[in-house]
């Protein structure tokens, strides 16, 4: 078999080819596969034709010897390709299919339709779109060409019978009155016949037509992409937003990222004088604010590089923290308690110095109990609330208060919708709430109390800690239980949990058991224990921006930063090459 260069005569038709050989004239003038359309006339009991020397292919393999073909095709070993099907018997594609080609890179227009028409007929609708397609171009050719009757006459007794695409349709007369080539080439947004058009237009084609007929374009290349898509999406410790690429990766060995490159190890422990309920990173990944039953409330500023935290703030608050919410914009943050605490605050945390400025504070009756809060998207308005029926909406503005009675809430989020608040409450709900025209309906209900919810990033689903069941994903939109993940302990305590990794890949949740529960989101065992803590875990928060590392907080008093065993360039050196 040949392996090696270009034939200078009788070439094989290319099938995806460049635009680079598309501008070959010679190339295009030769192109035909038809010509390769061979028979198996049988084989001998070794699997080779006795009297033609061709190699018999079961049927099973046959496709992939013809994806074999238009690969090496695309690459230019035309006289490879020759030899492989003349020996294997098998051609690449129908010969119509290969005479359409033909036409279309040669502008033989009359031949292309009444061969497209041979293929496919004429009634379908889509046929009828390939059909316009192909006169479209013809069209812009001949006008590219200074052929401005003849391209009349295609527009009138061609493309408008086909009744296709209206809004085109309108559109097309008005390029017969271009200046120039190129005025037309750049009011078509087209690239004119000597650029990739007809390229693009066979491309067009091949994903309309079977694939039986004709391959689509560069199909052994679209496999094996998603090859190595599937392999990274399986791979446990995958945890980056690379993307595989045929270029940079090797197709040698299957993709695996080792456990040196996922956050399993502490890199830092941060010391609370209580215990820390509640723990969270500002939107931008560059900051981490840390809370505890002693009223601290820590400010730290994070070095990606170093995977360190240095203390920014440090905020006395008057209660216990039991829950922290930065605004959108990261230059605010609302505290509030835990059970009977009447009152949230808000900082303005954006001023230099070692502490913040309280903005406000949203209390309305010291019966009250606001134990969970979250920001609307504009930075304007909380909701807050707790388990004595209150229901807040608060604009830090004008200081106007909207209430909603008698709803008990665990956890409270917020869609970018501006309007619309998720809440799960003490029946056991998650609801949403409407705060311009005040209606409410509920999306789940479980048979277990709703002790924290969080939300993708995404807004399609919610993450639910249940009592004495661990935790629950829930499909948003259709109110039904996605995936429950197993194996950490949760009693009545209030447990945080959350999204986390490259593209949210996986889920974080403390436990009971002093543990660090780490999921991958598509599996419901988890695929690490982290151990560290001395006491039950809390509280955890993934960076948004910076995936390589969370946290943890705990009644041991102290905050845990996981990070890889090796750093982030190391990591992304052995994800290029593997994957």
């Amino acid at each position: 078999m040949h392996t090696n260069g270009n034939s200078d005569s009788s070439k094989a038709e290319t099938n995806g080819s460049t635009a680079d050989e598309v501008d070959n004239a010679d190339h295009l003038q030769n192109n035909n596969l038809s010509s390769k359309v061979v028979n198996l006339n049988g084989h001998d009991s070794n699997g080779v034709s006795s009297h033609l020397g061709r190699v018999f292919i079961p049927p099973h393999q046959k496709d992939t010897v013809r994806l074999i073909g238009q690969h090496l095709l695309e690459l230019g070993l035309q006289k490879t390709v020759d030899q492989l099907v003349e020996e294997g018997g098998s051609m690449l594609e129908h010969p119509l299919a290969s005479q359409l080609r033909k036409n279309i890179l040669t502008g033989e227009w009359e031949s292309a339709m009444t061969v497209f028409s041979e293929l496919c007929g004429a009634s379908d609708t889509g046929v009828v779109e390939m059909k316009y397609k192909i006169l479209e171009q013809k069209y812009l050719e001949l006008l590219e060409e200074g052929e401005r009757m003849k391209a009349l006459l295609c527009l009138q007794e061609e493309i408008t019978p086909l009744q296709h695409c209206p809004s085109k349709l309108h559109l097309l007369p008005s390029f017969l009155m271009t200046s120039s080539p190129a005025d037309l080439r750049a009011r078509a947004k087209w690239t004119g016949a000597n650029g990739a058009s007809r390229q693009r237009l066979i491309h067009k084609i091949q994903e309309f037509l079977p694939s039986s007929v004709m391959l689509p374009p560069k199909r052994l290349e679209v496999l094996l992409k998603q090859a190595l898509l599937l392999q990274a999406k399986n791979c446990v410790y995958h945890n980056s937003d690379f993307v595989p690429h045929l270029s940079i990766s090797t197709l040698l060995e299957d993709h695996n990222c080792t456990r040196d490159s996922f956050p399993t190890e502490t890199k830092q422990i941060l010391e609370h004088c209580d215990e820390v309920h509640h723990c969270t990173w500002s939107n931008n990944g560059l900051y981490l604010a840390t809370g505890a039953l002693d009223g601290s409330l820590y400010i730290w500023k994070y070095n990606p590089q170093r995977y360190q935290l240095v203390e920014d703030k440090l905020i006395t608050v008057t209660f216990n923290v039991g829950y922290i919410s930065w605004s959108p914009d990261d230059t605010m943050i609302c505290v509030c308690g835990v059970e009977k605490c009447p009152e949230a605050v808000v900082y303005t945390v954006a001023v230099s110095g070692n502490s913040a400025v309280e903005k406000c504070r949203i209390s309305q009756s010291t019966d009250d109990v606001l134990t969970c809060c979250a920001w609307s998207p504009d930075s304007r308005f909380i909701y807050t609330g707790g388990q004595q029926g209150q229901f807040y909406k608060y604009d830090i503005h004008s200081s106007t208060v909207y209430n909603w009675e008698g709803v008990r809430l665990h956890s409270v989020a917020t869609l970018r919708d501006n309007k619309t608040v998720l809440a799960a409450d003490s029946h056991k709900r998650v609801r949403s709430y409407n705060f311009e025209d005040y209606t409410d309906q509920t999306i789940y209900e479980d048979e277990n109390q709703i002790m924290n919810m969080t939300l993708s990033s995404d807004e399609k689903y919610c993450l639910l800690t249940l009592s004495k069941q661990g935790l629950v994903l829930v499909d948003i939109a259709s109110g039904t239980t996605v995936r429950k993940y197993f194996g950490l302990q949760q009693s009545d305590t209030q447990i945080n949990s959350c999204f986390g990794g490259a593209n949210e890949q996986f889920i974080l949740s403390g436990s009971e058991d002093n543990l660090v529960y780490v999921f991958k989101r598509d599996c419901g065992a988890p695929i690490l224990k982290l151990p560290g803590h001395t006491r039950l875990v809390s509280c955890v928060s993934w960076n948004p921006v910076y995936t390589d590392c969370f946290v943890s907080g705990s009644d041991d008093t102290s905050v845990r930063l996981w990070g890889p065993r090796i750093s982030s360039e190391e990591s992304e050196s052995i994800v290029g090459t593997q994957v």
